[in-house]
C-alpha cells in the first residue's frame, strides 16, 4: 500500500475510535448531544473510506480512453468531502438554534478534550502526508478533521462561558451565537473546497514560478533550444506539463528528438510529480545568445 493509503488507514482508525468513544460515553452519561456528536464523527470515518476508494481509482494506469490517467477523480472525491463539511456547518447552526442549554459534565468535557487532541494529531499528520505526496485528498481530509476539532473545541468553550449567564445575562446568548458563527466558518471552508476542486476538475492552469525556473535552467543546458511558454495542469497528485520551446538552430531531426527526450527525462527527475510531458517545438530564426 502507498504512503497515501497508509495515511488514510491511520485516519480511519482515529475517526472510528473517536466516534465509538463519543457514542459509548454518550450512552453512559445519557447525553443526546454526545451521541449525536459521535455519529457526526462517524461521518469522518465514512468519508475516509470514500477517499481511500477514490485514491485507488486515481492510481489506475492511463489507457486509450484516458491517456492522462485518472488523477482527477480525486477532485470528485474532494467535492464529496466538501459536501459532508457543508452538512456539518448546517447541522452546527441548526443544533445551536434548537438544542436546550447544557450543563457541564466533567466526563463529557474530558472525553471531548481527549478527542480534540486525537483530531489535532490526525489533522497535522494528514496535512504533512498530503504536502509530501502532493495529494488533494489527504489535504482535504486534513481540513475536514481540523473543522471537526475546531467545532468540538468551540462547543466546549461556549458551554463553559454559558455557565456564567446567571452573573452576566448577556452570556445566555453565547451558545446560539457562538454555534452559528462556528457553523458559518465551517460552511466557508466547504465553499472554498468546492471552488478549488471544481476549478481543478475543469483543468485550471497553475502558475508555478519555482517549476518554471527549474525548467528554464534545464533548457539552458541545450543551446539549440529556448523557453517559450509552459502550461502546468494538476491531475490529482501529479501534473501534466505542456511545454513550448523555440528551436534556435537548424539541426537534424534525430538530434532534435534526442534533445527532446533528454529534456523530458530531466524534467521527470525533478521532485514535482510531473507525470505527462508534451513538448511543442517552434522554429525561431534568430540565434540564441550564449
Amino acid at each position: 500500500m502507498t504512503g497515501q493509503g497508509k495515511a488514510l488507514i491511520f485516519s480511519m482508525i482515529i475517526n472510528f475510535f473517536v466516534s465509538s468513544m463519543k457514542v459509548v460515553v454518550g450512552l453512559f452519561c445519557q447525553s443526546k448531544s454526545m451521541i449525536a456528536d459521535g455519529f457526526h464523527s462517524l461521518s469522518d470515518f465514512i468519508t475516509d473510506i470514500v477517499a481511500l476508494f477514490g485514491m485507488q481509482i486515481s492510481k489506475k494506469r492511463p489507457n486509450k480512453k484516458y491517456p492522462e490517467g485518472y488523477g482527477r477523480i480525486e477532485y470528485i472525491t474532494d467535492i464529496f468531502i466538501a459536501t459532508v463539511i457543508l452538512g456539518l456547518g448546517v447541522f452546527t447552526i441548526y443544533n445551536s438554534l434548537t438544542k436546550e442549554p447544557q450543563g457541564i459534565n466533567i466526563i463529557w468535557v474530558v472525553v471531548i478534550i481527549f478527542t480534540i487532541i486525537l483530531k489535532l494529531i490526525n489533522s497535522r499528520y494528514l496535512m504533512s502526508r498530503g504536502l509530501k505526496y502532493n495529494s488533494p485528498i489527504l489535504i482535504t481530509s486534513s481540513k475536514e478533521s481540523a473543522d471537526d476539532m475546531v467545532t468540538s473545541l468551540g462547543v466546549v468553550i461556549i458551554i463553559i462561558i454559558s455557565q456564567f449567564s446567571n452573573q452576566f445575562s448577556i452570556l445566555k446568548y453565547a451558545d446560539p451565537i457562538g454555534g452559528v458563527i462556528l457553523g458559518f466558518l465551517i460552511i466557508k471552508t466547504s465553499l472554498g473546497l468546492y471552488k478549488d476542486n471544481i476549478l481543478s476538475l475543469l483543468g485550471q492552469v497553475e502558475n508555478n514560478y519555482e517549476i518554471e525556473t527549474h525548467i528554464k535552467s534545464i533548457l539552458n543546458e541545450f543551446p539549440e533550444v529556448d523557453f517559450k511558454n509552459m502550461e502546468l495542469v494538476r491531475n490529482g497528485s501529479y501534473y501534466t506539463l505542456e511545454l513550448d520551446v523555440y528551436v534556435l538552430q537548424n539541426i537534424r531531426v534525430y538530434k532534435l528528438l534526442s534533445i527532446e527526450s533528454k529534456i523530458r527525462n530531466k524534467i521527470k527527475k525533478l521532485q514535482y510529480r510531473i507525470k505527462f510531458i508534451d513538448i511543442n517545438l517552434n522554429h525561431k530564426l534568430e540565434l540564441k545568445e550564449l
